[in-house]
Formats: structure tokens, sequence, C-alpha cells
């Protein structure tokens, strides 16, 4: 009789352990979810900064002038190797939120009468004056404004071919 209490004893005691790990697993299975996703977010800013330093170490290397643009500061920079060479700020004259991050190739450059220049990056982005231009292009292109003093620099400094590396 006695080894059967003992028995009895021994499975409740196993029975209430269960129970109690059980809620204990679904907190930890919660608290691991949440520190992966932590994780996961902070491997994608590395790979982000991973991919702007190679941007920059190319640029360096290739010896040539390039742009770096800050859409959520609506700030840019001229640049030459490790140097800024000029600070600029612009507004956004479209859909900027379409605008990925990275690297784009200037393909064309856009001289009208009445300082209405135009610098051209692909289907990607388009950098303009204030004032709108007489040429149409594509709709739906991100078109980002500067100032007159801002863009004529730019424009002169900038040849077809150059880099702008775009930081969301």
């Amino acid at each position: 009789m006695n080894y059967q209490r003992v028995i009895l004893l021994l499975a409740a005691s196993l029975f209430l352990m269960g129970a109690d790990n059980g809620e204990q697993g679904t907190d930890e299975q919660a608290k691991l979810l949440e520190q992966q996703t932590q994780l996961n977010a902070r491997i994608e800013t590395l790979k982000q900064e991973q991919d702007y330093l190679l941007f920059q170490k190319t640029m360096y290397a290739s010896d040539s002038k390039y742009l770096v643009l800050n859409i959520a500061a609506r700030t840019g920079q001229l640049k030459y190797k490790n140097r800024i060479l000029k600070d600029f700020h612009f507004t956004s004259a479209g859909p900027v939120s379409m605008l990925n991050r990275g690297a784009f190739t200037l393909t064309k450059k856009i001289e009208e009468p009445k300082t209405r220049n135009l610098l051209i990056f692909g289907t990607s982005l388009v950098l303009q004056g204030k004032q709108v231009p007489a040429i149409q292009l594509q709709a739906g292109i991100p078109r980002l404004s500067l100032s007159r003093k801002d863009l004529m620099p730019l424009f002169y400094a900038l040849e077809v071919g150059a880099k702008a590396y775009v930081m969301p």
C-alpha cells in the first residue's frame, strides 16, 4: 500500500511540474521571438551600413565626384573621395516614398534656357531646380527640387556616369 502511494505522489508531482513548465515555455518562446525580431532588424541595419561603406570605398578608388542624399533629413552632399565639397538642402517634388536605398547612376544632364537644368538618374530619380522644367518627364519618377545656388554647382561638377547614393 505504501508503494502505491509513493507512485501516485510521484505521478502527481510530475503532472504538476509539467503544467508549470508549459506556461514558462510560452513566455520564453515569446521572448525568443522578440529577440529574433530585434536581431533581424539589427542585421538589416548592418547590411545597409556595409553597402554604404562599400559604395564609399568604390568611389574613393574610382577618383570621381558623387552625391550622398539623405531623404529623411532632406539634405545632400557633393563629395570627392572622402571630402565634402558642398552641402545642400532639397525638397521633394514627387513621390519620394517610392525611392529605394542604394546607388544610382547619372544618365542624362539637360540644360535648358532660364536655368531650368535637370540631372536625371535613369528612371529612378531626377534632381531639378525650383522652377518646373519645360521638358515632360515620365510620371511617377521621384523628383528632388534644389535652389538655383545649390543645383548649378552640382550640375557643372557632375558628369554623366557619376553616382548618387540614396539613404532613406
